[in-house]
């Protein structure tokens, strides 16, 4: 059966047009009180393979597929790319409006009852490609509490015949509608240093930014939000690469040029208006600056604010008969922003075993494996001590000639590396030499 439909796209307003008397199925789409960026374009597009999935713009499955009409996004069809309209009634509200040539269900593999979407795609024209991590909102209901009382459908494709009606329209249209989660806005990332703060101010609502790294760099965010609140970031090829939120969150890292989507929402069962703050920059004036000092007493330390594993950083030892002894690294934070510092210390051998102590706790295992951190630490805070225990093997150092033993002269090196976790990489390392006599 061949089946003719004409839709009538209306975004922030319903707005009644004509209907050509050859369309035998008429719909008017109605869609109110949403913000998206000047630019967009809308989307719809028809579950084609029937599966109830619809494919993100963001996966790689869908890179490449042209917004066109009868183009498909994985296993959707589009059956419609709207431009915007700048009508004066909309006032200061961003949306659609227009009438749509006649839809034939056959041609494009579509059937009645088959499910519809809506994308919005900001700072895009008809006929481009999607490309990877690409912005965009997605929507679609079926809830009874989100179509006005004259819907005559759902977000699907209606039965041959008649007009339909589907309206979502929100408050500021005369609906009862909650759209808050469409809105979408450019992240003013590449301009330089800024803050904002904005509410959430609905259980449902969903604020999406978008912005786009030229090349690999480091992004620093930094929020003040509350409780339930959930900040996720997606990068170019759709994945999460942060997740956090509450009453403070920071995001510090250096990530793949590509485009990227910060997402804020609040935890299922939050209720109120919940408000945030957001301070970014191209690049952060606070950095983690480790410093390692080592030596044979806390009071005699070497390496103190020569940075970055400069050379002479070293602290000697002698180990007379091949005794045990002991130095001392330090591990502190000159840099203004707050970072548990990696520290990975050298491992010993069959002649000399290599131990580390925090106080009284043995963290051999942790240094070894790279795994130990220390407390937060910024400028000015107390530097963590370790203890950095030799002992050699004096049963394999010694060497028997007649009755004279000797200790055989031998070096043994520790070298204690702290890295940093937050923000750009950094590093500083030092060494503590321990020589058997």
């Amino acid at each position: 059966m061949k089946t003719a439909s004409t839709f009538l796209l209306t975004l922030a307003v319903g707005l009644a047009l004509a209907v050509p008397a050859s369309a035998t199925v008429s719909i008017e789409f109605q869609l109110g009180g949403i913000e998206v960026p000047a630019g967009s374009i809308g989307v719809l597009v028809a579950d084609a393979d029937g599966d109830g999935n619809f494919t993100s713009p963001l996966s790689p499955e869908a890179e490449g597929d042209l917004l066109s009409f009868g183009e498909m996004i994985g296993g959707d069809v589009i059956i419609a790319v709207f431009s915007p309209s700048g009508l004066a009634e909309w006032g200061t509200q961003t949306g659609f409006a227009t009438q749509l040539a006649v839809l034939d269900y056959a041609d494009l593999g579509l059937g009645e009852g088959d499910d519809l979407m809506l994308h919005v795609f900001p700072q895009r024209i008809a006929g481009q490609a999607i490309r990877a991590g690409e912005p965009h909102l997605s929507y679609r209901t079926d809830e009874i509490g989100q179509l006005t009382s004259n819907s005559t459908m759902g977000f699907s494709l209606p039965a041959d015949g008649g007009a339909h009606l589907l309206a979502v329209i929100g408050s500021g249209q005369g609906g009862s509608a909650d759209l808050a989660s469409l809105d979408l806005r450019n992240l003013p990332y590449s301009q330089g240093n800024g803050s904002f703060d904005r509410t959430l101010g609905s259980p449902a609502a969903r604020h999406t930014y978008f912005f786009e790294l030229g090349a690999s760099g480091f992004l620093s965010v930094d929020g003040i939000g509350g409780p339930g609140l959930v900040v996720e970031l997606f990068g170019p090829g759709g994945q999460s690469v942060y997740t956090g939120g509450g009453a403070e969150f920071a995001l510090y890292d250096t990530f793949p040029a590509g485009r990227y989507l910060l997402v804020l929402s609040r935890e299922a069962g939050a209720s109120g208006e919940l408000g945030y703050e957001l301070d970014f920059a191209n690049s952060d004036v606070r950095f983690v600056v480790p410093d390692v000092a080592v030596g044979a007493g806390l009071t005699l330390l070497t390496g103190g604010n020569v940075l970055n594993g400069a050379p002479g950083q070293i602290a000697s030892l002698t180990s007379v008969k091949a005794n045990p002894v002991s130095g001392f690294a330090t591990i502190a934070n000159r840099g203004e922003l707050p970072d548990t510092l990696a520290v990975r210390g050298s491992a010993g051998n069959a002649l000399c075993a290599i131990s580390y102590f925090n106080g009284a706790a043995n963290v051999t295992a942790g240094l070894l494996a790279g795994t130990f951190r220390t407390a937060e630490l910024v400028q000015g805070d107390e530097p963590v001590a370790l203890r950095v225990q030799f002992a050699p093997n004096k049963k394999k150092l010694t060497k028997k000639k007649g009755r004279k033993s000797t200790i055989l002269t031998k070096t043994f090196t520790s070298l204690v590396r702290a890295d940093s976790t937050q923000g750009p990489a950094a590093m500083d390392a030092a060494s503590i030499n321990a020589r058997t006599r």
